[in-house]
């Protein structure tokens, strides 16, 4: 096994993007500029042999597919320079002792619609048919089974592609087979059951930053151990919890870049932003966007931005999953100065005759709890939140806020309930007689613990609808809550509970940005009234009685 002589390998085009990247002449992060580099020096060692003649092999088989949707649709799948290079290193590197594989595994991040989907279902199909591997098993896996049946999707499309006919690919709804020689593609969710039987060559992990654990890597990693040449491709775009075990490969992979840690059988690049860039420049967009005016225009990302930029509830999500950022999940929603500009006194009793939209947020046993009164006069175009809140009198001992509930109860923003837990019937009594004088059109409530006060209420002739708590759900409000706080479209009651309460918000996000508030880490942190006011705000939206046209 002979080693490509160097001045063939500099003729490519994966070796000349390494040698631009490095050079500085492509704009490249930090993190991309270390792999190509990494790539050129290991060129020089001796215990490892470069493979042209493999890369080609694998270059050329991806050329014969074709894409299939957007306006390269119908068109061969020509890689780009950097997935070239991405390519090459998993492809070509070989240990000259052994003759084996050199990277076994890979970690492949970037921002979304880089194609990188696109990319490993090419690599999957090289692998399932032309890695000249007896049995070979191709397993995609993700956090959910939607999102590994994007790539499988490919994958099943590739195979028509090849195969129109099918008398050689089986395509099945969660499966390709190739009969002739036992090999299979396979595609399930982290969440499924039985997945020890696998016996994979190749293990493709998709958008791996939503994993709550490394059980799912880690079987089908255990599952390779009887292949000579396997491979586990770990893709993701940036998330929002570092606490993940995501972000903790994540560190390990800059860590080898930076020379920090050794592992020969990693390859990893990371296309992102540096450390001082600002998001805002469109200069250094590409560096997280290596497809930029390819998959991904600089109109879409620009619009994304500015978007960003007016509405500060989307900056998180659009830097991490449009520019490769990874931010804390713990960054305040809305500044407390916008929460301050819109707060004023809001008085029950000065709203006699108007509409009004409930939210509550029950207490589990022994801690606050919310509600909260969403009021719309007929000819005033605000809306208004007016939220009480209820503690039972054990918490002044033992809650960790137990201060700060002190204070609030002295000066009148908290109502003490008798006992441990939350009396719920005081809540009911607050309720029946605000009521008078009001049009109570729906009060919204998790349905967690509300039963028995649900049951309590409907007897009592009080509206109650079920608000679920997806992010699906509470996207809207969340954006529109944000949105009407910054243009002055609404007023929040003046209450230090409440403030405090915005202090704590974190957005949560999922893949196809929808956000909600979340309290984070810690049982300190409160945002229940938060909650019961996109209830009522988010119920209010959805009332198809309701004229929202001013939206």
């Amino acid at each position: 096994m002979a080693q490509t002589d160097l001045k063939e390998i500099k003729k490519t085009d994966y070796y000349r993007y390494a040698d631009k990247v490095a050079k500085g002449k492509i704009c490249a992060c930090l993190y991309v500029r270390q792999a190509c580099e990494r790539f050129i020096c290991d060129l020089k060692r001796k215990d490892l042999i470069f493979r042209k003649d493999k890369v080609d092999r694998g270059l050329m088989f991806i050329n014969t597919l074709k894409h299939f949707a957007g306006k390269s649709s119908g068109n061969p799948f020509i890689l780009e320079p950097f997935q070239a290079f991405i390519v090459a290193n998993l492809l070509g590197w070989y240990w000259k002792k052994t003759g084996f594989r050199r990277f076994t595994s890979a970690y492949i991040e970037m921002a979304r619609k880089g194609g990188k989907t696109a990319l490993i279902a090419a690599l999957a199909m090289y692998f399932f048919l032309g890695d000249e591997e007896d049995a070979a098993e191709v397993d995609i896996a993700a956090n959910d089974f939607d999102q590994a049946k994007i790539c499988f999707s490919f994958i099943q499309q590739y195979s028509r592609q090849l195969d129109s006919k099918g008398k050689y690919l089986k395509v099945l709804r969660s499966s390709v087979e190739m009969p002739m020689n036992a090999s299979k593609v396979n595609v399930f969710s982290g969440n499924d059951k039985g997945k020890d039987g696998f016996n994979a060559s190749v293990g493709i992990i998709d958008e791996y930053h939503s994993a709550p654990n490394t059980r799912m890597r880690d079987v089908i990693k255990s599952s390779m151990g009887m292949r000579e040449n396997p491979m586990l491709l770990t893709i993701t775009s940036a998330g929002f919890d570092k606490t993940l075990p995501c972000y903790a490969l994540r560190t390990t992979c800059a860590e080898i870049l930076k020379g920090l840690k050794t592992d020969d059988s990693l390859f990893c690049i990371i296309f992102t932003l540096d450390e001082e860039d600002d998001w805002r420049d469109p200069g250094v967009w590409v560096k997280s966007n290596p497809n930029l005016g390819k998959t991904v225009t600089e109109k879409y990302l620009r619009e994304q931005v500015n978007s960003a930029i007016n509405n500060p509830g989307e900056e998180l999500s659009v830097r991490t999953k449009n520019l490769g950022q990874w931010l804390s999940s713990a960054d305040i929603w809305i500044p407390e100065h916008y929460i301050m500009g819109c707060s004023a006194d809001v008085r029950l009793e000065d709203f006699e005759g108007a509409d009004v939209w409930c939210g509550a947020d029950l207490a589990v046993v022994d801690d606050m709890t919310a509600f909260t009164y969403m009021l719309k006069r007929e000819d005033d175009p605000k809306l208004y939140f007016k939220t009480i809140y209820y503690l039972p009198e054990s918490a002044l001992n033992d809650s960790p806020n137990k201060d700060k509930y002190m204070g609030w109860k002295r000066n009148g923003f908290l109502k003490l309930t008798p006992g441990n837990v939350t009396d719920y019937q005081w809540i009911t009594n607050d309720i029946m007689e605000t009521s008078r004088g009001m049009m109570i059109h729906k009060i919204f409530y998790d349905r967690y613990n509300a039963v028995s006060w649900v049951t309590q209420c409907t007897e009592l002739g009080l509206p109650m609808e079920e608000y679920s708590q997806t992010l699906g759900n509470f996207n809207r409000p969340t954006r529109e809550f944000e949105r009407l706080c910054r243009s002055d479209g609404l007023v929040i009651d003046n209450n230090p509970i409440t403030r405090w309460m915005f202090t704590n918000v974190a957005l949560k996000h999922d893949h196809n940005g929808n956000a909600k508030p979340d309290k984070g880490l810690g049982r300190a942190r409160k945002i229940d009234g938060v909650i019961s006011m996109l209830e009522a705000l988010g119920g209010y939206l959805i009332t198809p009685a309701v004229d929202v046209s001013i939206y």
